[in-house]
């Protein structure tokens, strides 16, 4: 029962980044029907800036240590860390909008695709040549061992800071989208742009708006996946494709489909990893790594919509 708890939670830690990631892309496509395929980049992007503003500066560790980090950073507060990495991958995020997608509208939509597609080389190859190609140790308040006993359960630190720290973002997303007039804009443009554009909703703030939300969303997920791996690695970005099975899952415009299917898809990845790989030897190696894909075909052949999607339907 012990291992059940623990493993719960270890899946819901990962599920919450996987939604996290899986909201970004919702919220893209339906503020301006793109598919933004420069999206994993902002992940690293957001963990290396993390990285580089938490990690201790230069003068306060010797380099030739066992153990010392190996990267000279500013020593911020992680928490404040977190914020600014937020906002500033926020910003980027809605710069690339600004400067390359907004002059594309009415443009085919392969257009926008090739142009995120390219953003997403060009972050990656900035994002390298100024940090470097190895991983990145991410320093945390509860460092390597952090752990709390709860029953007989073993819950690490990081698992439990990523359900607070990603419950508190998306609680305050629907609760902006529900309760705010800034939110019935972003719906109203989610709608129609056209419709919204002539009742006066601003929809190139709203478009701005929409990317900086999941700009701020990849880099929580960024940093969480930098943590609950010790370190920040510079493929961290594809990441994004194994969140990808929770946008199609939930639904592609369906933001509460998004958290739930992340949410769903982390817990059986760590419960397939934790009792199914063992059970089936060497069959079930890597099994976990696939199993989101294969619930993904599943969903495309009998609800192609997803849980929470929005069905087409045309009459001719």
């Amino acid at each position: 029962m012990a291992d059940l708890v623990q493993f719960v939670v270890s899946g819901l830690a990962l599920g919450s980044t996987y939604a996290l990631v899986a909201l970004g892309f919702v919220v893209i496509y339906r503020a301006s029907k793109v598919f933004n395929f420069a999206h994993g980049e902002l992940l690293t992007f957001g963990a290396v800036l993390m990285v580089s503003l938490t990690a201790p500066p230069a003068g306060d560790f010797d380099p030739l240590a066992l153990g010392a980090p190996m990267v000279s950073g500013l020593g911020m507060n992680f928490w404040l860390g977190l914020i600014l990495t937020m906002a500033a991958t926020g910003l980027l995020a809605s710069l690339m909008e600004r400067v390359a997608l907004r002059p594309l509208v009415g443009r085919p939509v392969f257009v926008s695709i090739i142009v995120t597609l390219f953003l997403g080389f060009l972050l990656r190859t900035v994002v390298m040549l100024l940090f470097g190609t190895d991983p990145m140790p991410l320093e945390t308040p509860w460092g390597a061992m952090g752990f709390s006993r709860v029953g007989g359960a073993v819950l690490d630190h990081g698992s439990l800071a990523a359900l607070v720290a990603s419950g508190v973002a998306l609680g305050g997303f629907f609760l902006l989208i529900r309760l705010t007039r800034f939110g019935v804009a972003m719906r109203a443009a989610s709608a129609d742009q056209e419709t919204a554009m002539a009742v006066g909703v601003p929809v190139g703030r709203v478009l701005t708006a929409a990317w900086f939300l999941a700009g701020a969303f990849a880099a929580l997920g960024g940093i969480f996946l930098g943590v609950r791996d010790a370190s920040v690695d510079m493929n961290l970005g594809f990441i994004a494709l194994r969140a990808f099975p929770a946008v199609i899952v939930g639904g592609l415009d369906s933001a509460l489909g998004a958290v739930v299917a992340g949410l769903m898809l982390g817990v059986l990845e760590v419960l397939t990893a934790g009792y199914v790989n063992a059970a089936l030897g060497p069959l079930g190696k890597n099994l976990h790594t696939v199993l989101p894909y294969l619930v993904m075909i599943a969903f495309l052949i009998v609800r192609p919509y997803g849980l929470f999607g929005t069905k087409t339907v045309k009459r001719l």
